[in-house]
């Protein structure tokens, strides 16, 4: 079977409105340009459509013409590299998904290793910040709360003792091979965020890992959150006011 047909019978099998790239296809590794230019001319007679290099996507028909590609896979599309996870979703939409606040941005936040400029294409717009630590499938979920620990006092629509409220039951909920690992992951986090969490890991019975992240901390610094005492009453140890 030539690689044309390989590919033609490959993209048949493909669902309408999902991303896919040269990694996606079982060619053999010398038939690359093969492949790329079979692409291109299923590209150029509208069977697929071509999203950006090296992207394609099977068009799915509507009522009013072609449906565009969700959102979510755009997003996928811009962490992930020829298959391997460059950044995670962070900010106000990762914070929408956690049920921290129910507002939403017109702007992306995706969290990555090195700097990129802005993306925009579309409706689909994303700034870049900076990853604390290692990004992996496993990682995200903890870096998310962690992020948003980060954030708490920015966090749109929700009152700041309200959120703290929220992501303490998030953490009652992980497990303690969880807890240590969110705690381990957090000292490349800037103090105040370790502090915080020390605070929280300290109030759902997390000693061991709270003590490394209070060891952490310059014992002279204050971290001014507008933290209530009826929410976290052991603020006071950990300089938190």
């Amino acid at each position: 079977m030539t690689v044309a047909k390989s590919i033609s019978n490959q993209i048949q099998k493909l669902e309408p409105g999902i991303l896919f790239s040269y990694q996606d296809f079982k060619v053999a590794p010398n038939t690359m340009d093969a492949m790329a230019a079979t692409l291109s001319r299923l590209a150029s007679k509208g069977i697929i459509k071509r999203f950006g290099r090296g992207k394609y996507f099977k068009p799915k028909e509507g009522s009013f013409g072609t449906v565009p590609l969700q959102e979510s896979q755009i997003i996928e599309s811009i962490i992930k590299e020829n298959g391997i996870l460059k950044g995670y979703l962070t900010g106000f939409a990762a914070y929408n998904q956690m049920g921290l606040t129910t507002q939403m941005s017109n702007e992306y936040t995706i969290a990555t290793y090195v700097f990129r400029k802005p993306y925009q294409k579309g409706r689909i717009k994303a700034r870049f910040v900076k990853a604390y630590c290692e990004i992996t499938e496993a990682n995200i979920p903890l870096l998310q709360l962690l992020d948003a620990i980060k954030d708490i006092r920015s966090i749109p629509g929700t009152e700041t003792n309200i959120a703290l409220d929220l992501l303490k039951l998030k953490i009652e909920k992980l497990s303690i091979t969880e807890r240590n690992k969110v705690a381990r992951l957090a000292l490349s986090y800037p103090p105040a965020t370790r502090a915080l969490l020390g605070a929280l890991l300290e109030v759902v019975s997390s000693r061991n890992a709270s003590e490394k992240l209070y060891k952490s901390l310059n014992p002279l610094s204050k971290y001014a959150l507008g933290i209530k005492e009826s929410v976290l009453p052991n603020k006071d140890k950990w300089k938190i006011v």
